[in-house]
């Protein structure tokens, strides 16, 4: 799955629109089969770090390591070669990525963890 350049919500009152959120990342985990990935890019440093908080925080997902992910052309392309990244760069602005994979084994995941998310 991949979130690039999502529309930040400035707004308090509208962060429940995000697309990165404890509840669609429940139902985005229910979807992805184990292994599957989650790219999350932005020009965006307070959304960043609100989409990066969320997914390190939720039970399914774990950060890929900076050095798994150096030679993904995926990040490669979303981070340089999109039309917003481009736009982003010929302004000089900031661009921050990170990828996050479904865990693939949910038994160290206690249950007690597991029913807070998914009720």
């Amino acid at each position: 799955m991949f979130f690039c350049f999502a529309d930040p919500h400035f707004k308090k009152v509208n962060h429940r629109r995000r697309i990165i959120s404890t509840v669609l990342l429940t139902e985005y985990a229910y979807l992805m089969k184990p292994g599957g990935k989650v790219y999350i890019v932005t020009d965006v440093k307070d959304l960043f770090d609100w989409e990066h908080r969320h997914l390190e925080e939720h039970p399914l997902f774990e950060e890929c390591p900076k050095q798994e992910i150096e030679d993904d052309p995926c990040v490669k392309f979303m981070s340089y070669d999109t039309d917003e990244s481009i736009k982003v760069r010929r302004n000089g602005g900031s661009i921050w990525h990170s990828v996050f994979k479904r865990i693939e084994d949910t038994s160290s995941v206690p249950e007690t963890e597991l029913l807070k998310w998914f009720t």
